[in-house]
């Protein structure tokens, strides 16, 4: 998780800064910055011998930011690339509430841990408490991940070119960690997770 969050977060961001440091124009900045995350995906396509879907959405956010780089020359289209698919994201996560058989973030937890997912299955048919804190859990990472990509627009559009990047990075990072230590904090609170995997340092992040 830490080297996800170093390619795909801090990476970028450090990038952009040197290329910026060579006169490197914004947009192509912005671009060039956007590989890194890319890289990592083709490597582990390549390694795995498939593409899951959170690296489908990787490859299209630095395809969508190529193309609005060739088409448009607009840095700030750039900036907001990644906050309107975390908009889509979040509006689907809060959709599945309603509309799908589990909550994203339940069905997420099962793709992570395929040697418990029929234990886990177990505990949603027979403890309602497992399944509200799913519920609950789905509903802050949606809105979380709604207000995180209000915020990004806002400093996109507001701020300048030059600001954003860095200002994005630290917001992403701390709206993560909120949002892990709220799971840590309800998955602990409803025990299921606890006991399932008690002798464990901490619970697996959601």
């Amino acid at each position: 998780m830490l080297g996800t969050l170093l390619c795909d977060i801090a990476a970028p961001a450090g990038g952009y800064y040197l290329l910026r440091a060579f006169d490197v124009a914004p947009v192509w900045a912005l671009t060039l910055s956007g590989l890194p995350p890319a890289l990592r995906v083709l490597y582990l396509a390549a390694r795995h011998r498939r593409v899951d879907g959170m690296g489908v959405f990787v490859l299209a956010i630095v395809a969508i930011g190529l193309a609005t780089s060739l088409l448009t020359g607009d840095a700030r289209l750039q900036l907001v690339r990644g906050a309107w698919f975390s908009v889509l994201i979040g509006v689907w996560m809060l959709a599945s509430l309603r509309i799908g058989r589990r909550p994203t973030t339940y069905q997420a937890t099962l793709a992570l841990l395929p040697g418990r997912a029929s234990t886990l299955e177990a505990r949603w048919a027979d403890t309602p408490s497992f399944r509200r804190v799913w519920r609950v859990l789905t509903v802050v990472w949606g809105v979380g991940g709604l207000v995180h990509s209000a915020g990004s627009i806002a400093m996109a559009y507001t701020l300048p070119v030059d600001v954003v990047p860095g200002l994005d990075t630290a917001l992403s990072i701390g709206s993560f960690v909120v949002l892990q230590v709220i799971t840590q904090v309800l998955l602990a609170r409803e025990g299921t997770m606890n006991r399932m995997f008690r002798g464990r340092a901490q619970l697996p992040a959601a």
